[in-house]
């Protein structure tokens, strides 16, 4: 393991780029988790489903 200041910096630099990316994919698959969302309500309401609300389920 390196003490140096220079591996601190570095590993910590390693850690912060980890964050941002994981934060990235976290975003766009949210992103991709609501358009498909939407194209599927937009799929239902075109083949007239969702009509009624199921308070059943």
């Amino acid at each position: 393991m390196d003490v140096s200041p220079a591996g601190a910096v570095a590993q910590g630099q390693a850690l912060l780029q980890s964050g941002v990316a994981v934060g990235v994919l976290r975003k766009s698959l949210d992103i991709e988790a609501q358009q498909g969302a939407a194209l599927v309500k937009l799929m239902d309401q075109g083949a007239g489903l969702g009509q009624r609300v199921d308070t059943l389920a």
